[in-house]
């Protein structure tokens, strides 16, 4: 599933649209992202409007189109957004196509575990507005971190780390980065950490919550080469600073990869 980074990133491809007008809309007839939502909505009120603005928030996007329209898109776990050429014809994985004059933005979800919505006021929809703060924003601070692992001192930080009320846009490969740069192991319960391993934490969740912007953010692709990325997606990889072997296993139903010679769990 895109995390935090990709998601930023897929939404810089619909970019190209901004300031200019959708000219028509397409929606896939059986399409389950549009959930209990009338389908009928998108052409009927996008169609002659203009693209003004592209946001993210975590895994969410917000699009705004002149006329007090709002798009909310989230890409589950197989949605993607490009940009085709003019005279696209769509595919039967893309279940909205906006067309423009000069290109067509396109979202893609072969599975269809994404989601768009569409709000009709002046206002900016509740589910926006009501967001938890980004942890790129100075929102994010020790204190919140704090009282988020003394509320859940139960939970396997893991399984806590992937929580979208209180990280947004933290997936499943960025868990595992910010618990191996911080070494504290997947399991472990946030009454377990001292003071010193919770500030780790909170460092570590916004390094890679910027390192990955800078990177993947930006460009797309994977993030640099010394992170723990590209060991952890298959058995057999090496931690990238002991160079001892890493395990794989589920914590809280997610495929976890974590460093043994790092990562102890204290008993």
């Amino acid at each position: 599933m895109p995390e935090l980074a990709e998601v930023a990133y897929a939404c810089t491809l619909w970019e190209k649209g901004i300031n200019q007008r959708v000219q028509s809309v397409y929606t896939h007839p059986k399409s389950r992202v549009f959930r209990e939502e009338k389908r009928a909505l998108y052409p009927r009120e996008i169609t002659g409007s203009m693209l003004r603005s592209a946001q993210t928030h975590g895994k969410q996007m917000l699009f705004t189109f002149s006329g007090n329209i709002w798009l909310g898109l989230h890409l589950g776990m197989t949605g993607w957004l490009s940009r085709e050429q003019p005279g696209y014809e769509p595919n039967k994985h893309d279940a909205l196509v906006l067309i423009q004059s000069k290109q067509c933005l396109v979202f893609r979800d072969p599975r269809q575990f994404g989601r768009l919505r569409i709000h009709l006021e002046k206002a900016a929809p509740s589910w926006w507005k009501e967001r938890p703060p980004s942890m790129l924003s100075k929102e994010f601070n020790y204190d919140l971190l704090s009282a988020v692992l003394q509320r859940h001192q139960k939970r396997p930080l893991k399984a806590l780390l992937l929580d979208q009320r209180y990280f947004p846009g933290m997936g499943n490969w960025m868990a595992d980065e910010v618990l191996w740069r911080a070494c504290i192991h997947p399991e472990s319960r946030s009454s377990q950490l001292n003071d010193s391993q919770k500030r780790n934490l909170y460092r570590e969740v916004g390094t890679v919550a910027r390192g990955a912007m800078k990177t993947v953010g930006k460009h797309g692709g994977d993030p640099p080469a010394n992170w723990l990325f590209h060991q952890r997606w298959k058995d057999g990889g090496t931690c990238p600073k002991s160079n001892l072997p890493l395990i794989r296993t589920q914590v809280g139903g997610r495929t976890t990869c974590w460093s043994p010679s790092l990562q102890i769990l204290d008993k």
